[in-house]
């Protein structure tokens, strides 16, 4: 069925928030070594809150995506576009709160210039510098996600072929931008990797 091809690849929907995630585990465990100025440690402790937050939201995504599958496999249209509009909502509130959570990291850059040493510095300033391009990518894929539950939507109410060509290109968005957080995200682990190793 259509909506069976669409999400059969929900699994991409909770990979960003495990990996935005990783630079506050990283940061907590190298800063007793480290010498971290407050401004950043605060930073990383409001950027874990909106982090925990993005983790609550992207799983009622997905969670809301599976029950408008369900829904299609019992042939409850209704029930289908309630579920579609629920993801909806849970996704336009995690775009909200990764915009917080680069902001929050654009406070960490500002402070690293008083991580010492410098070796250190570098290293944490390269992974930042990552982490911020992935919490962009995870902005434009919460667009492209939104892109794709309209497109959804659109093809069960009209109940056409052409509408389930669109909702198969518009997966594929979906599908790129989480390849490119995964690349981002395998970048940004050596990186932290470095660092931690030295600052142990």
């Amino acid at each position: 069925m259509r909506t069976k091809i669409a999400l059969k690849k929900t699994g991409f929907i909770a990979l960003p928030v495990a990996i935005i995630i990783g630079v506050l585990v990283y940061f907590a465990v190298s800063g007793t070594k480290a010498a971290v100025p407050p401004s950043f440690t605060t930073a990383r402790q409001n950027a874990a809150s909106v982090s925990h937050d993005i983790v609550a939201l992207t799983t009622s995504v997905n969670q809301n995506i599976q029950a408008a599958n369900a829904a299609e496999a019992k042939g409850d249209t209704n029930a289908v576009l309630a579920a579609i509009g629920d993801a909806r909502t849970a996704n336009a509130a995690a775009y909200e709160k990764a915009f917080a959570l680069s902001q929050n990291l654009q406070q960490m850059t500002q402070a690293l210039t008083e991580i010492n040493p410098a070796s250190s510095r570098q290293m944490a300033s390269e992974a930042v510098a990552i982490e911020l391009s992935l919490v962009s990518e995870f902005i434009a894929y919460t667009g492209s996600l939104n892109d794709f539950l309209n497109t959804l939507a659109r093809s069960i109410a009209v109940n056409g072929l052409s509408g389930n060509s669109a909702v198969a290109a518009a997966l594929k968005v979906v599908n790129d931008r989480a390849a490119t957080i995964d690349k981002l995200n395998q970048e940004f682990n050596q990186k932290m990797d470095a660092f931690d190793a030295s600052v142990k």
